[in-house]
Parts: structure tokens; sequence; C-alpha cells
């Protein structure tokens, strides 16, 4: 497949323009002179006329296709519900991607996604944009002089959305067929219960926050520790609360615990790693707040006395990172920090920890009886 020649500015196009596409993909876009935002799609003309007024883009569409075949698309943003088939069509019609997080809904319809991206040449990832936090990054370079963990942590409990929403103007269409939108909720519902099986489909809504919440923390540990050998434990807590414990390599242990629908009025995420000597603590920002990168806290000798250090990331945004690499990805400068074969590893790691519950009713509150 021939290449798309890469003008510069870079000429993306935003498939999908809710939330996220809003609150970050598009304001990055329109700040970096390195790109400009080329053509909008949506299924709300609302959204797509609000939008392409802001920032002064003609090319609006209601179909993806009809995006993918616009000359002035070079590379595109995946932010619609389903993001399989459109990153499919992305790959066949020679477009760069960054794909929102999970890259399909289940392991099997990702596995041909990863192949066609691998032989496609295209640069193609996935929107683990923690993984490109300054303060992230940092922690990593912290855990060499940890050496061998002797556990590790990883809790999100996340916290309220709505305070950091009011933060931002967001333009909400209300022009979309609603049963357009249930039946394709309901598609998704019937290949996740399909994949799950019999046994496990009970469990929807758990895996879905692994998807959706947690696929976050799955990233983050991977990044850190490479993937997990096996999971040796996981409870279902309530319907999107869940308990697990991974084993990695080297007989390393590690708890994840995840919930989602946490009011609190601060953000509840972080990964402990805990050492023979010391341990270290990254404490990850709300993902709405700009400028904002996590925290590593470092637990360790002063002598014979504890001690403890606060090390705060380079301020920067998550986002603005990752689009900053993927530029760099384009021009031949860097290699995909996040690929798509890190979207199948979490989807396949996902599906383990819901089969390791074990097969019980559930109660009415949704948890494992």
């Amino acid at each position: 497949m021939s290449q798309t020649i890469i003008r510069a500015p870079i000429g993306v196009g935003v498939i999908g323009c809710g939330e996220i596409a809003q609150l970050m993909h598009l304001t990055i876009i329109h700040e970096l002179p390195e790109l400009k935002i080329a053509a909008l799609c949506d299924l709300s003309e609302t959204v797509l006329d609000a939008l392409g007024s802001q920032y002064g883009v003609a090319a609006r569409y209601r179909d993806y296709h009809d995006l993918l075949v616009d000359p002035a698309v070079d590379a595109v943003v995946i932010c619609t519900f389903d993001h399989g088939p459109v990153v499919a069509a992305a790959i066949k019609a020679g477009k760069h991607f960054i794909v929102e997080k999970p890259l399909a809904f289940t392991a099997e319809e990702a596995r041909p996604l990863v192949a066609a991206a691998e032989a496609s040449g295209l640069v193609a990832i996935i929107g683990y944009m923690k993984l490109y936090d300054p303060g992230y990054r940092l922690g990593l370079e912290q855990l060499a002089r940890i050496g061998r963990p002797k556990m590790i942590q990883v809790h999100d409990f996340a916290g309220r959305f709505d305070r950091y929403q009011q933060l931002y103007t967001q333009i909400r269409g209300t022009d979309v067929d609603p049963a357009l939108l249930k039946s394709t909720q309901a598609a998704v519902a019937g290949r996740v219960a399909e994949a799950l099986g019999d046994g496990h489909a009970a469990y929807h809504d758990l895996y879905m926050t692994l998807l959706m919440l947690g696929s976050h923390d799955l990233a983050v540990l991977r990044g850190a520790f490479g993937g997990a050998e096996r999971v040796d434990y996981a409870q279902a807590v309530g319907p999107t609360h869940l308990l697990a414990v991974l084993g990695f390599p080297d007989r390393v242990p590690a708890l994840l615990e995840i919930a989602f629908g946490a009011q609190y009025e601060w953000w509840d995420e972080w990964m402990t790693v805990h050492g023979e000597a010391d341990e270290m603590r990254i404490e990850f920002q709300n993902p709405y707040v700009r400028n904002a990168a996590a925290t590593v806290r470092l637990r360790e000798a002063a002598g014979q006395s504890p001690s403890e250090r606060i090390l705060p990331g380079t301020p920067d945004t998550a986002f603005r990172k990752q689009w900053q690499h993927f530029i760099a990805c384009i021009a031949g400068k860097a290699s995909p920090l996040t690929p798509l074969q890190g979207g199948l590893d979490d989807l396949e790691l996902a599906a383990r920890i819901i089969e390791a519950i074990p097969v019980r009713a559930l109660n009415a509150e949704g948890a494992s009886a």
C-alpha cells in the first residue's frame, strides 16, 4: 500500500467529537504548529457546526468513511464509541492514527487490527496518555534504584468527573437518533457477552470498567514491569469494583484495585512499588486537568533515619506529550511508545481477570454472592 505524502502542517481528521475530543484533542491539535484540524466527523450536525465554526474547519462529515477519503486528511484521531471498525477503515485508507482506548471491545476483534497496522507501515498508537505523563516517566527512572519489588499496588477509585468537566465549554448535540445509539450499545454488549461466555457474561459492567477506567492502570503496570504472567486471584466486589492479584516475572505480585463511581473530591489513582529498603508512589492527577503531571513520592533512608521526598513531574499535559510523540513518529524520529500490540495485551489480560472470578450468582448490588 502506498502511504500518504505528509505535508506540513499535518492535516488531522477528528472522528468522534465528543467529550475527550473537545476537552483535549481539538485544543491541542489547534495549538501545535505542526498540526492542522483538516476535517471533523460526528453524528451530530449541531456539534459539527459549532466546532467547525469555532476552529474554522469547513470539511464536516457525518460518515467517517467520507472523512477518510478526504485528501487533506493525513492522520486521524479516533474518539468514537466503537473504535475497531474505524481503526480498520483508517488502515485501509492509509492514514496514520491515534485511537482512544480501548483498541476494540474484545481481543478477537483487536488481533487482526494489530496485524494490519504492523503490515501497513503506518504510525498507529493507542491513546494511553498516562504513559507519556512526565511524572510517570520520572517514576520509571526511579525504579532502577529500588531493585526487585517485594510488592506492587495499583489503586484507581478515580473521583468526580463533573467537577472538572465544568472547567470547559462542551457542546452537546441532541440531534442524534437515540435508537441508533441504543442499537450500537446493544450490539457491543452482545459481542462482549459472547467473548466472556455464558459463565462470565454477567460481569459485563466489570469488564467494561477494566476496558474504560482500568485500561490505563493495566497500561502503566505493563509499561513499568512488562506483561503479567498470571492472574492469581480476582474478585467482583461490586458491579464496577474489582480486586485482583497478578503475578509478574521473578514472582513479583501486584495488587490491583479498580472501582468506578467514587464521589471523591480528589483524584484517587496511584501506583506504589515496595522495595526492600525504599518505596515509591506515582500519584496521578485528574486527566481533565491540563498542565498537571503526576507526582512521585519516595520513602528512603537518610542515614539511619527515614526520609520522604516529593518529585513533581514537569508541568505538562499528557495528551499534549502524546501528540508531540505522534508527530515525531510520523517524521521518523521516534518509534511508537504505545503501539496497538499493547492494547491487545491489555484486552487479553482484562479477559483473563474476568475469567478468574468464580462463577457465582450475583446479588442485587451486583457483587458475587
